[in-house]
């Protein structure tokens, strides 16, 4: 739940990224000859309007405006009581609210020569919000973007990488403390809140499940703008070990663009352990996808870029049906990984 620490400090993050940012994006635009760009998220995925603003989406939903030339303008169906604080937390100096996003893009662009809006990742908005804005506008024609955002964000920046380093020390802590014996459930769920909160965590999802002493623990957390995924499955089990061993060899193999069924055979012989009828998957997920855990992330044919930061997810189910997992989060370099959750 997303209830945690907002934090714009411009000595973490440039004045000058954050508008390179919104410049970024309006080069894009200028290129597929767009003249307003519309960005939707809410709860579930705010992501975009965070890389671009900083502010984050707790409640409901919004869609940034951002023009070809000018600044970004949110527009909200919350109350204007929020204004203060999304403005002390975001780059923002406009946010206009309204009971529905189609009245509230038709004002935007009432003083506007009509030209071409352009729903940025049109996959992921719901339709019925993209008829409404349609239908609310029909002197402007409408295009069908891709993630002109995403794709920026799966390449942290150097400030970026700065701050997922910072939360991924938190995140181990967090992790160590609630994995130490002795402890029921609901003290390892307090352990982890407690360290990850107070670190500085904004979000945080933690997943736990025992049986009968065979015990995964996964946890997902946002630190400013940038995520991180970690798991780890403990039991007596003399097989699983060899999750350890295939992680090595599948970061061992990665590199930027490399074919995943490479990754995927070196680790393969490491995995010789599992009980016979086990199925096991490695995959990846780029970091501009952990707020979703991937289920958002177009199929990759190769693996990550370099720059990228990614999750590495190991997982195994025995012939009982348990799952374990294996989960760290790493930088792809040119010449390997850099591990930042291990």
């Amino acid at each position: 739940m997303k209830r945690g620490l907002v934090v714009l400090d411009h000595d973490e993050v440039s004045v000058d990224e954050w508008s390179g940012r919104i410049a970024a994006l309006q080069a894009d635009l200028h290129a597929q000859g767009v003249d307003l760009a519309l960005i939707y998220n809410d709860v579930s995925r705010g992501d975009d309007i965070g890389y671009l603003t900083n502010l984050v989406i707790y409640w409901n939903e919004g869609v940034l405006a951002v023009p070809a030339e000018g600044e970004a303008t949110l527009l909200t169906k919350l109350s204007k009581r929020v204004f203060p604080w999304m403005q002390r937390t975001s780059n923002l100096t406009d946010i206009r609210s309204g009971r529905a996003f189609g009245a509230l893009v038709s004002a935007y662009v009432a003083d506007k020569p009509a030209g071409t809006i352009g729903f940025v990742d049109a996959e992921l908005w719901p339709a019925g919000v993209v008829r409404e804005i349609e239908a609310a506008v029909p002197e402007w024609r409408t295009k069908l973007l891709g993630p002109l955002v995403r794709d920026r964000r799966a390449l942290p920046s150097e400030a970026e990488l700065t701050l997922l380093r910072t939360g991924a020390g938190i995140l181990r802590d967090a992790l160590a403390a609630a994995t130490a014996g002795g402890l029921g459930a609901r003290d390892r769920i307090a352990a982890i809140e407690d360290i990850a909160r107070r670190g500085g965590f904004a979000d945080l999802l933690f997943r736990m499940a025992d049986d009968d002493g065979h015990v995964t623990f996964e946890a997902t957390g946002q630190y400013r703008n940038g995520w991180l995924l970690i798991a780890r499955t403990f039991g007596d089990e003399q097989w699983l070990p060899a999750l350890a061993d295939a992680q090595r060899a599948a970061l061992g193999a990665i590199r930027p663009g490399v074919e995943w069924s490479a990754v995927e055979a070196s680790a393969a012989s490491a995995l010789d352990p599992l009980p016979p009828g086990s199925v096991s998957t490695l995959r990846w997920i780029s970091q501009a996808d952990f707020a979703t855990g991937g289920e958002l992330q177009p199929a990759p044919e190769t693996g990550p870029a370099e720059g990228e930061v990614i999750a590495v997810v190991l997982e195994v189910v025995d012939p009982r049906g348990i799952r374990s997992v294996l989960t760290d989060t790493v930088l792809v370099a040119r010449d390997g990984v850099e591990p930042l959750t291990i």
